[in-house]
């Protein structure tokens, strides 16, 4: 039996290997997981039979911290021994790789998942472009996690064409149809959101769910929100997400996060679907995404999106028919993408259903997941 070790940086990460690991095992892989520790992953490899290794992984630069991290990943890789690596994320990431580069592991598979330099600069931006530059030279191959992402990383001279692949139209684990659909158990779940907080059929709900933090565009979300509010006084912000104390937004719109009668703070969740169900349409203004699933996932439950026209919001929302993209930071562009949708029911819902129909067709997760499958086997053939 091949065994496949999978790392990745944070408990979080588990969204992006749901039903993946229980798919490799069921074609005959053994798979063991690295990761920081945490309830999600723990969660997820105990019910797809998976080992798990829990190492610490921050997301600064520790160098000593780092180093010895560095040198338990080489001795667990020297006691598993495993068949394929495939490891992602920034520091994880690159780790990982140095690990198999030092013990001399051939079928290494590096999964881009975004590029963390293009939000710093400076020193800091040539040092952690350096470390996305290795972590791309050592591996045989380069699963990238949308077209558009590749194409950005190849154009910096990050990664080398013939090693770059996109599985299908792109993602890193697809979506599960039967999971993100309506359903009535989600509308009851509904419901009671809404009598708990107060809302009524009148109310408009912009949504977000993912980390907060600055480079997630949180800031020029509640700057739109203000904006609109102010026009629109049954407009609520409803926001599902970690804080990220690494990467604080302003302390201003924090303050807003908790006091705002109009804005909902729902904090961390391992099931957001009701959350999608709650809202009429969801933002991602974000600076940097190497594919955002929180796009597919709204979409799969036919709420109209509006994101960022970066690398990755491009491949998971087409403009003007599932959805709206603006400029990168454009605070103006963003609140009169918002504005367009409050003013239209009948154009929510037809981006909302062909969100729907682009979603079946294009990300499915058994065809992130095939692909995947063919690509370990090539590797051990």
């Amino acid at each position: 039996m091949p065994k496949i070790l999978i790392g990745v940086s944070s408990s979080f990460c588990a969204n992006f290997l749901k039903g993946q690991i229980a798919f490799l095992a069921a074609n005959g892989f053994k798979v063991v997981i690295v990761s920081a520790p945490g309830e999600e992953i723990s969660m997820l490899a105990k019910k797809e039979n998976a080992e798990l290794i829990t190492i610490p992984f921050t997301k600064r630069i520790s160098p000593v911290t780092d180093f010895f991290q560095l040198i338990r990943i080489v001795r667990i890789l020297r006691r598993e021994k495993p068949d394929i690596v495939n490891a992602g994320n920034p520091k994880s990431g690159f780790l990982i790789m140095i690990a198999c580069f030092l013990t001399g592991f051939k079928h290494t598979v590096f999964t881009m998942h975004g590029l963390l330099s293009d939000n710093q600069k400076g020193l800091l931006r040539s040092i952690i472009t350096l470390t996305e530059k290795i972590s791309c030279r050592i591996p045989e191959k380069v699963i990238v996690v949308s077209h558009s992402l590749r194409e950005h990383a190849i154009q910096r001279k990050i990664i080398n064409a013939v090693k770059a692949i996109v599985i299908a139209k792109g993602s890193s684990n697809g979506i599960d149809l039967s999971e993100f659909s309506k359903s009535l158990d989600l509308t009851e779940q509904v419901l009671e959101m809404k009598e708990r907080f107060g809302l009524t059929d009148k109310n408009i709900v912009v949504g977000y769910i993912g980390r907060l933090s600055k480079d997630k565009g949180i800031d020029i979300l509640f700057e739109a929100f203000n904006i609109l509010v102010a026009k629109y006084p049954v407009l609520r912000l409803v926001i599902a997400g970690p804080l990220i104390p690494e990467h604080p937004f302003s302390a201003r719109y924090l303050d807003q996060l908790y006091h705002d009668e109009k804005v909902i703070y729902l904090g961390k969740l391992l099931d957001v679907r009701p959350v999608y169900e709650l809202m009429d349409m969801l933002v991602l203004p974000s600076y940097r995404e190497g594919f955002p699933n929180v796009l597919i996932e709204a979409a799969a439950m036919e709420v109209p999106v509006i994101a960022t026209n970066i690398a990755g919001c491009r491949d998971a929302v087409m403009q003007n028919v599932s959805g709206e993209l603006f400029e990168k930071g454009n605070v103006t562009q963003l609140t009169s993408a918002i504005g367009k949708l409050i003013d239209s029911p009948d154009l929510r819902k037809n981006y909302g259903q062909s969100g729907r129909v682009f979603v079946e067709k294009n990300f499915a997760n058994e065809r992130i997941w095939k692909g995947q499958l063919e690509l370990y086997s090539s590797l051990l053939q």
